[in-house]
């Protein structure tokens, strides 16, 4: 079974779900993850809204990949928001029931040390475990924190769960200071979704195989070890690239042309590597998506 390209494809914070669904639908996608339902959080939606939402996937045809419960990381000593965010859970589970979903991303509460806490941090995750289990559903470890590679991998192996696995993120691991292969190795039998994003050592996105993420390798380790997960689009363009920037004045004007000028000089670099043989051709989100895309199916194929 090949894996599965899908997405967020909230690029622009502001844009309606319906544009979202129209991305989807362009680049003829059959799922789409979720976070937010027009910029509300999904535990916050009204009963019209969740029947609007699923509406808006029927008509378009889709279907959910992954949920993200948006709960975040709390103290692993704080009794008040562990019992808090175990209630978001369960009630994030019985939400992905109606849109008939089975993964939910999830981040890690915040520790220390995972030798020396890892008691604890048992206790923590067991519930939630136990309740995903009972309701067909997998959790995928949001990485947070700046967690190392080998933290997840040593609860993973201590758990021993079906029910857990983690968002590989090569973008995040190399900014984490740390060997995206290695960590492969590390994780490669728990990975539930993966982020299809390079980047240079300063963050700055890149095309699949431009930047520094060694993306392409770890692709060729996916299709040796048959990975049949998710492949997630989101990148980092719409910000980098095409956000209009408020014009400054004053001594921030020098800032807003410089952040202008690296906007221009990413555009054109994008522009050369998707349009080589059209020199006037400005790329947009869309060409990028269709490219980025384009270059998986040939990868997986």
């Amino acid at each position: 079974m090949k894996p599965i390209i899908t997405g967020f494809l909230d690029f622009d914070s502001t844009s309606s779900f319906e544009a979202k669904i129209e991305c989807a639908t362009k680049h003829q996608l059959s799922y789409i993850c979720l976070r937010e339902f027009n910029q509300s959080p999904l535990i916050e939606l009204s009963e019209k809204e969740i029947k609007d939402l699923q509406s808006s996937l029927r008509d378009a045809k889709l279907k959910v990949a992954i949920i993200d419960t948006n709960i975040e990381s709390y103290d692993i000593n704080d009794d008040r928001k562990h019992s808090i965010a175990l209630d978001e859970f369960k009630y994030m589970v019985k939400f992905a029931d109606r849109l008939k979903v089975q993964h939910l991303y999830y981040q890690l509460p915040k520790f220390n040390d995972v030798i020396e806490e890892y008691e604890n941090i048992q206790k923590r995750l067991e519930p939630f475990v136990d309740y995903a289990m009972r309701n067909s559903k997998k959790i995928i470890i949001l990485p947070s924190n700046n967690y190392k590679a080998n933290v997840y991998a040593f609860i993973f192996k201590k758990m021993k769960s079906n029910v857990l696995s983690i968002a590989f993120d090569p973008v995040l691991i190399m900014q984490n200071n740390e060997s995206t292969t290695t960590a492969y190795r590390l994780l490669k039998n728990k990975i539930g979704s993966f982020s299809t994003c390079d980047a240079d050592h300063q963050n700055v996105p890149k095309l699949i195989g431009y930047g520094k993420t060694d993306i392409v390798a770890l692709f060729k380790k996916l299709i040796r070890d048959r990975y049949d997960g998710y492949l997630l689009l989101d990148n980092k363009f719409h910000d980098e690239v095409f956000k209009e920037e408020p014009e400054k004045k004053g001594l921030l004007a020098k800032l807003f042309k410089s952040k202008n000028k690296k906007k221009e000089s990413l555009l054109s670099e994008l522009s050369s590597k998707i349009f080589p043989n059209e020199e006037t051709k400005n790329v947009t989100i869309d060409d990028i998506l269709d490219n980025q895309i384009k270059v998986l199916k040939i990868i997986f194929k």
